[in-house]
């Protein structure tokens, strides 16, 4: 295999396989870190799943100190590496896996295809909870204020074919001359920050019965963010008569819109850098909710029922917006060979490299362009005993289209066993995502909290025969001050 080859597979694999790499994320999402949003106990980190559950504190003030998740999910490859996801993901791969530069050596064999003929989906996501802060009111009502940076990396609805081609870094014979029509995908990016401002309250409560609803605002800080949405694409593969070694990709048609920001170019996230007066992207977002409780009594079992919408709203970024439709390749299609991207870092780059191909020295269409939140609706339901053993149902749906400008919200299903109380907190998460199912652990002793909703994902290798699609592991430290007097 020549240096192209290897360099254009190593780079294209990571993206549009795994999710991303090089984006330089703080610390993505499970997603959703299900072992802490599940419990009773988890106070600022279950309002991103519902803000009517402010209400419901069993401590009269909550602190969250920081808590840290780093998520990857895809329904297109398994891992079989020598090594695991974990130790990739924190640059720990040993000596004998790497490059003379230090690089990991990344082999084809360390990913194994999931050929199914359904559209392929990837998501790295990161993120930081920071300082944050919820207080009971009275017994009927509570508000809170949340800090939060994230970043997320996000391929959806990719066609196999398309997806094979880079992976064989477009080497394979068998897939010259094969045109490949009406190729759909999306790719999105953002990196933001976000300071928001939640209030609940009780609506009914009588005879044993409660209603809680609850709002939260969102103000938004946008650093970074990419966009790559495909509406139709027609390619094929050839060899170049002249340098056989050297296949290219040539796309004769294509309807798509690309866009890019600049601002985390060459510089790195630093406290300079999130204050910066040039941050490209502002924006608002909100989440609303209700919770309905049925429990007679604190020694009686506890029904917990929850509807929510989460995540509405987008950031407005200033940026490079391109539109492309296939009148413009009718006489000059375009052809990518694997030198296109020899010096490719992070997606920035390879945003810039795609749009210098297929328009160069054309300027921007739009130098705006629109990013929205991973909006999805959250349905929950707990049942709970005096005991404090109980489990929970969550169902997140999510509610962008494929071809969104968009991050999203996987669709999910979770079934947590779990056990609450006031210092100790254990849950196993069982989740079905990407068409696959993960079983996580997760352990809560006083303020300090750790866990992981894929937890084979952690550990999966080719020595132990674990072929894991993702890897998830969250951690933090939070805790509650007082006893809300309707609580035990």
């Amino acid at each position: 295999m020549n240096e192209y080859s290897y360099r254009l597979k190593h780079y294209m694999k990571n993206l549009l396989v795994l999710g991303a790499i090089g984006l330089g994320l703080s610390s993505a999402s499970g997603q959703n870190m299900l072992g802490i949003s599940t419990s009773r106990y988890g106070g600022t980190n279950r309002l991103y799943i519902n803000p009517a559950l402010a209400a419901d504190s069993p401590s009269r003030v909550f602190l969250n100190g920081a808590t840290g998740n780093i998520h990857l999910n895809n329904n297109y490859v398994r891992y079989q590496a020598p090594f695991s996801l974990l130790r990739l993901v924190t640059s720990k791969v040993p000596a004998q896996y790497r490059n003379a530069d230090g690089s990991v050596r990344f082999q084809e064999s360390y990913t194994q295809e999931i050929n199914d003929g359904r559209p392929k989906n990837g998501t790295l996501a990161g993120e930081v909870r920071g300082p944050a802060i919820l207080v009971k009111t009275s017994d009927y009502s509570a508000f809170a204020v949340t800090t939060r940076f994230r970043g997320i990396v996000q391929v959806m609805g990719a066609s196999e074919a398309l997806l094979s081609s880079l992976r064989a870094s477009l080497s394979d014979g068998a897939l010259y001359g094969i045109p490949s029509r009406n190729n759909q995908l999306s790719v999105n990016t953002n990196t933001y920050a976000e300071l928001a401002f939640t209030y609940a309250s009780t609506l009914i409560d009588g005879d044993g019965q409660k209603l809680l609803a609850g709002a939260t605002v969102k103000g938004l800080l946008g650093y970074n963010a990419q966009h790559f949405i495909n509406n139709g694409l027609t390619y094929r593969v050839t060899a170049d008569a002249a340098t056989p070694n050297m296949p290219y990709l040539e796309v004769t048609q294509l309807d798509a819109t690309l866009g890019y920001t600049t601002y985390l170019q060459n510089r790195g996230i630093s406290p300079r850098t999130l204050i910066s007066s040039d941050i490209p992207g502002i924006g608002v977002g909100a989440d609303i909710g209700l919770t309905y409780i049925s429990q007679y009594d604190r020694d009686s079992p506890s029904f917990r029922l929850g509807a929510a919408i989460t995540d509405i709203g987008g950031i407005s970024y200033k940026g490079q917006d391109y539109v492309y439709t296939s009148a413009q390749l009718e006489r000059n299609p375009i052809r990518f060979q694997g030198s296109d991207f020899n010096n490719i870092g992070g997606t920035l780059d390879l945003a810039q490299t795609v749009q210098e191909k297929l328009s160069a020295g054309r300027t921007a269409d739009r130098t705006r362009f629109s990013a929205g939140l991973p909006t999805s609706l959250n349905l929950t339901a707990d049942y709970t005993d005096a005991t404090g053993t109980g489990i929970s149902l969550t169902y997140l749906q999510d509610l962008r289209s494929i071809q969104a400008q968009a991050v999203h919200q996987p669709t999910l299903v979770a079934v947590t066993p779990h056990f609450d109380k006031r210092w100790l907190s254990l849950s196993l998460p069982v989740v079905y995502l990407n068409r696959g199912v993960s079983v996580g652990a997760s352990v809560r002793v006083g303020p300090a909290w750790l866990g992981t909703d894929n937890f084979l994902g952690l550990f999966g290798n080719s020595a132990n025969g674990i072929r894991p699609r993702g890897l998830d592991v969250y951690g933090g430290l939070a805790f509650g001050i007082g006893r809300a007097d309707n609580d035990e």
